[in-house]
């Protein structure tokens, strides 16, 4: 809190008129007096009409309380148990419904008597799905309370898995899919950020960089519980834990989460009151406007990247269904599985360390994390009978893996600001939901059509590639 002390003979209306009060300021309250008392009206007039509304509203300590900035600073901020409720839902829900579901294509397939390449059309719907969602999504999570809609998301993805439990037929699994794709959408692409940039004026990019790592962790984590629950009790009733557990969810999103700081009298984290106003604001000051930055080839550029980055990510799901067809992943089952958490690790890593510089440098990071893309790639279409080796790739491949979440929405921000940031990036998170969507289903049907992973991989490399070429265009575009 930044409060000043000012000595002043002012009109309290709890002490009588005329006596000497000091009172605890806001700087912000210091500097509209001085304004207002420069149009003649009566400093002490002004001073006791703030300060008595600001006592009402319980922002200044009240009589006999002498609340200091070093104890205003012991409690924590609200802002941060938002963050911890956007973790958990990246560990638990998202993790389970998105980075887990390559380790349920095994035994499905045996299960409903299809291929490992149909079943991986799941992302396709469940991205068709977000796509279709998304601008119903992001109106309601403007509009109405962001409790209720992360509480929705975290609902529909237990309903889901509960569905998903008793699937006996292809249509049932992509219908279930459809279902997973509305939550997923949600706590994936709008609400980390959107409610991020409303609660941090400043480290937006390191929180959201914490929040997204933990779809990582949780990969990570219930990858290799998912596939040891698999193997003992099988995959429907594996399905029920997962719902299970997600619903438990609902506890923090129901209690952790609030819309706007204003709704809980707060101001947002990092907010200067020095210079009168959020640095967020001075941002949106500055910002494009979503109409002019349609038209600018910087957003076409971030489009174009966005696509080709997001095509290649549904190569990660399958991983486990690669594993299978090789000679170490029949004699380690668990080998598809152990990888997906390896490859998660990966992106953790990734995710925080992008957090961290990537608002420095955008280009630089997102280079070197495609680099490790291509290497990763390029290990799995040359590897034999090397568990360490196909662990590297893995690996690799995570690192790749953990572009999209954390560096797209800096490189709208930064080329556009936050003048109608929501707007720019929604237009984006379609794109995103397009290509994943198209990923899942080519690589599909390359898998079941060639009956082989290296055309797979090979074309994620080329796509790759392209993505380093436009990121380095966008930098370009953005000098000029």
């Amino acid at each position: 809190m930044h409060l000043i002390n000012v000595s002043h003979h002012i009109v309290d209306k709890h002490e009588l008129i005329g006596k000497v009060v000091v009172a605890r300021v806001y700087k912000r309250d210091v500097e509209l007096l001085a304004r207002l008392s420069g149009h003649g009206i009566p400093f002490s007039l002004l001073a006791s009409f703030i300060i008595s509304c600001r006592i009402s509203d319980n922002k200044y300590p009240k009589k006999g309380h002498d609340m200091t900035e070093r104890d205003a600073g012991k409690k924590i901020h609200f802002g941060y148990f938002v963050v911890a409720a956007l973790v958990l839902t990246s560990f638990i829900p998202l993790s389970l419904g998105l980075s887990c579901a390559g380790i349920f294509y095994p035994p499905l397939s045996e299960a409903l008597g299809v291929e490992k390449g149909v079943l991986s059309y799941y992302t396709s719907v469940l991205w068709v799905a977000a796509l279709v969602a998304l601008p119903i999504m992001g109106r309601l999570l403007d509009e109405k309370d962001a409790r209720a809609c992360l509480t929705g998301a975290v609902a529909v993805i237990a309903a889901a898995f509960v569905w998903l439990s008793f699937t006996s037929s292809l249509w049932q699994f992509y219908a279930a899919a459809a279902a997973m794709g509305i939550g997923i959408g949600m706590l994936l692409f709008l609400a980390p950020s959107t409610l991020i940039n409303r609660w941090f004026a400043k480290r937006a990019g390191v929180m959201l960089g914490i929040c997204m790592a933990f779809t990582g962790v949780g990969g990570m984590v219930w990858s290799t519980v998912g596939g040891l629950l698999i193997g003992m009790i099988g995959w429907s009733a594996t399905y029920l834990v997962f719902a299970a557990l997600s619903a438990l969810t609902a506890l923090a999103t129901l209690f952790m989460i609030a819309s706007r700081p204003a709704d809980k009298g707060l101001e947002p984290v990092g907010w200067d009151p020095v210079a009168g106003k959020e640095v967020s604001d001075a941002k949106v000051a500055t910002g494009i406007p979503a109409a002019q930055a349609f038209k600018t080839p910087v957003f076409y550029l971030i489009l174009a990247m966005c696509f080709t980055l997001n095509i290649a990510m549904p190569v990660y799901f399958m991983i486990p269904s690669y594993a299978s067809t090789l000679d170490i992943g029949v004699a380690m089952p668990l080998l598809g599985a152990t990888a997906s958490s390896v490859a998660m690790a990966g992106q953790t890593g990734s995710k925080l360390v992008l957090g961290a510089v990537g608002e420095k440098r955008p280009q630089a990071s997102t280079l070197a994390a495609l680099g490790c893309g291509i290497a990763g790639s390029a290990l799995f279409m040359v590897v034999s009978g090397s568990v360490p080796v196909f662990y590297v790739s893995a690996l690799l491949f995570g690192v790749y893996y953990g572009i999209t979440n954390v560096m797209m929405p800096l490189f709208t921000r930064a080329s556009f600001g936050d003048a109608e940031y929501a707007r720019i990036y929604s237009r984006v998170s379609m794109i995103a939901s397009i290509s994943n969507a198209t990923g899942a289903f080519v690589w599909g049907t390359i898998v079941s059509v060639a009956g082989s992973y290296a055309a797979m991989f090979g074309g994620a490399i080329l796509l790759m590639a392209i993505t380093c070429a436009i990121v380095v265009a966008i930098g370009r575009a953005q000098r000029a």
